[in-house]
């Protein structure tokens, strides 16, 4: 994103120098050897300005009314109890509907374990929806068993070689904007906490703090 803005805001600054350029030749031009062939430079290079001003409002606009996505969890029951009940939940906090939403699969940190989510068809602008997932077993005895893989397992699959109950995957998030493109959501970051049998995303505590 702020690689994005930082293009925009060469570009502009090289249209408005173009533009003053045409001007400040137009007035010499006016001033020394034809006026009709000054006033249009003049022109030319005010034109040239309100352009690139005007585009740059129009990206501006489309920046703020893209689908911007936030991902929450919710859940009370410890990770590893059987009642464990942990939701994963996106908002899309654009003002543009989002379509074919799909979140990236996770493998846990061996690799033992990989959790999916199902497309999302359709998210409105501030809409808030629960996302189907499953955790699924890569081991042999696992499948052979057809035993359903869980959250607490995924957690569990670490090498627990650094020292701390802290563990983060990211979550990318891609969509199709109104237009038929593909956008791209941004990366999301989930956090399982060993010690507390908790889950936690990055970002979703500011966003409840800044939408109340």
């Amino acid at each position: 994103m702020e690689c994005a803005h930082a293009m925009r805001m060469v570009e502009t600054i090289k249209g408005n120098a173009w533009g003053l350029g045409l001007m400040l030749i137009g007035a010499g031009i006016g001033a020394l050897l034809n006026r009709l062939a000054g006033a249009i430079l003049i022109l030319l290079g005010f034109a040239l300005i309100v352009w690139k001003e005007t585009h740059k409002s129009r990206l501006s606009a489309g920046k703020d009314e893209c689908p911007a996505f936030v991902l929450e969890i919710a859940g009370s029951q410890p990770l590893s109890s059987k009642l464990s009940d942990w939701k994963f939940l996106l908002t899309n906090c654009g003002t543009r509907t989002a379509r074919y939403v799909q979140l990236s699969t996770i493998r846990s940190e061996i690799g033992a374990y990989e959790i999916w989510f199902k497309e999302i068809p359709v998210l409105l602008a501030g809409q808030k929806t629960a996302v189907d997932y499953g955790v699924v077993s890569r081991r042999r005895d696992d499948r052979e068993k057809h035993r359903q893989g869980t959250l607490w397992d995924f957690a569990l699959d670490n090498a627990g070689e650094r020292g701390t109950t802290y563990f983060r995957y990211d979550i990318s998030i891609k969509y199709t904007d109104t237009d038929g493109s593909v956008g791209d959501g941004g990366i999301m970051a989930v956090v399982f906490d060993l010690h507390d049998e908790t889950l936690t995303t990055e970002g979703g505590q500011y966003w409840r703090e800044t939408s109340d």
